[in-house]
């Protein structure tokens, strides 16, 4: 009898489909398991012995917007924006959108960059664009977005796709230091994660991690 012909006999046949299952089944689990260890360290928010903070896979600080690209396998829109001196943001800042990761959380990415890099950046954008509440965006030439790509990230601000009560955030990251409220909703703060968290009326929550003071700041390029 002939190796073909063994294979063709039912009870090799049975033995051949049980085998098949059984790789297939590892190969499953391995790849899950993987990207649940994955996953699980993504989701891991914490300070470590540096005073560096990690979430999402990012470790502000460190984290380039190009590297942080590649962990939240998905390219941002970047831009220069100048709030109004009546803004808590006053001043320029230089941003990258995320407008849906694997959950459909929108990410804003505050990137560290000295106010001369960011005028030398507005020298060369595009004329701004002026939104309602008076912040303007304006629009980089093709060799600052190249550079932004290679700079750190400072802040890290998360709009999940789903409604966030005050129970939720602590079950989440525990009972919040203190608790303001505001015009724009309830601000809770969590500092031992360097986390602000906002509330609005509707509901909606804007959650924004910051590199702690404890970190040193990598320095701009």
């Amino acid at each position: 009898m002939t190796l073909q012909d063994l294979f063709k006999s039912p009870d090799r046949i049975g033995l051949l489909m049980l085998v098949v299952v059984i790789i297939a089944t590892a190969a499953t689990f391995s790849w899950t398991s993987q990207h649940y260890r994955q996953d699980e360290t993504a989701t891991t928010t914490f300070i470590d012995d540096s005073g560096y903070l990690h979430v999402l896979g990012l470790t502000l600080g460190r984290t380039t917007l190009a590297e942080a690209e590649g962990i939240l396998k998905s390219r941002s829109d970047i831009a220069l924006y100048i709030y109004p001196q009546e803004h808590p943001q006053a001043g320029r800042t230089l941003e990258a959108f995320f407008p849906a990761i694997t959950d459909h959380t929108k990410v804003i990415l505050l990137l560290s960059a000295e106010d001369t890099l960011l005028a030398s950046m507005e020298s060369r954008a595009t004329l701004p664009h002026l939104y309602p509440n008076t912040v303007a965006r304006m629009n980089l030439a093709s060799v600052d977005i190249r550079r932004s790509r290679q700079l750190p990230i400072q802040a890290l601000t998360l709009i999940p796709n789903l409604t966030l009560t005050a129970a939720t955030l602590k079950q989440r990251f525990g009972s919040p230091d203190r608790i303001i409220d505001s015009d724009a909703g309830e601000l809770q703060y969590f500092d031992r994660i360097a986390l602000t968290a906002l509330i609005d009326k509707q509901g909606q929550a804007r959650l924004t991690f910051t590199m702690p003071m404890t970190a040193k700041k990598r320095p701009p390029f």
